[in-house]
């Protein structure tokens, strides 16, 4: 990829940004779109997000899928923010890479994202997202991007349109029905006969995709369930490719399998296919935290894990 030259944000520094300006620019919408707080630090976007999604065996402040959906939203605005003019464009997440953090933020804390760009072609954006909690790391995210103009996309995913469908007020977004649950060996399958829409809200207007992060968020609890029921966890590392979208309407399954173990770390290669497509692979690893971890009371005080 060959980057342009010095690309330069449309906003001056440490400027608060109106999110509506910014929304004429990208190709998402709420509630897929839930940044708050945006404001321009020199080159870099800050922007600040909690957790939407229940609480599950996954330690820290929120799950890592989840957050990828906000630092691969925060990155594509980035670039956005950084295009010589105003038009509405596309930036579709082909690969993804994590790495995270063990940080004791309670559950439902505010994360602060920083968004640099790394790399801004014509079709290519590449940027890196650091996040924090409690004044402590908690994941950095690295994104590339497909960029395509409005006209483009509408060519490529015309027989995908869904004129029909207006945006539904929803103020999250919805969990995924549960489907249907298997295990085969080190194999746990999940399969959903049929997308709903809701769960393709704010992801591209009139052409409903489910988000690559609401994939990765489905193959991790996966890959969860093979450490045991409940068994609390982190992901330290993990890396993805998105090779087509699932449309809402289509059966997809999921699927996570156990590769190797070193210790307290569990790697597991999972992949996504929809209508019989693969449309996204991930390789994941999971780690049992070496202390038993602090729990928390209804108000997130942190009480010390005993025997």
């Amino acid at each position: 990829m060959v980057p342009s030259a010095s690309p330069v944000l449309y906003c001056p520094p440490t400027t608060k940004l109106d999110s509506r300006e910014l929304l004429d620019r990208i190709c998402v919408r709420p509630p897929y779109f839930a940044l708050e707080a945006l404001r321009c630090d020199d080159q870099d976007l800050l922007a600040e997000v909690q957790a939407e999604l229940p609480r599950s065996a996954e330690l820290g402040p929120i799950q890592g899928a989840e957050l990828s959906r906000h630092a691969a939203i925060a990155g594509l605005c980035v670039a956005a923010m950084a295009q010589p003019d105003d038009q509405r464009r596309y930036y579709l997440a082909q690969r993804a890479t994590y790495w995270g953090f063990a940080n004791r933020a309670p559950y439902g804390s505010r994360i602060t994202l920083r968004a640099s760009l790394l790399d801004l072609t014509r079709r290519e954006a590449t940027a890196r997202i650091h996040a924090s909690a409690g004044g402590q790391p908690l994941a950095e995210v690295e994104v590339q991007y497909t960029i395509l103009t409005d006209n483009a996309f509408a060519r490529l995913f015309r027989s995908r349109e869904r004129a029909d469908i207006v945006g539904q007020p929803l103020d999250r977004m919805p969990p995924l029905p549960a489907g249907r649950l298997s295990r085969e060996g080190d194999l746990w399958t999940r399969h959903i006969a049929e997308v709903p829409v809701a769960a393709c809200a704010g992801h591209f207007e009139r052409y409903p995709a489910m988000p690559v992060a609401i994939l990765m968020g489905q193959l991790s609890q996966l890959a969860g369930l093979s450490l045991g029921q409940d068994q609390p966890f982190w992901i330290p590392q993990a890396s993805v490719e998105a090779h087509d979208f699932c449309w809402a309407g289509e059966p997809v399954t999921f699927s996570a399998r156990a590769t190797t173990r070193e210790g307290d770390l569990n790697h597991f290669a999972c992949q996504a296919v929809a209508s019989e497509r693969t449309v996204g692979q991930m390789q994941l690893t999971l780690q049992r935290p070496t202390e038993k971890p602090a729990q928390q009371d209804i108000d997130g005080t942190f009480l010390t894990g005993t025997d």
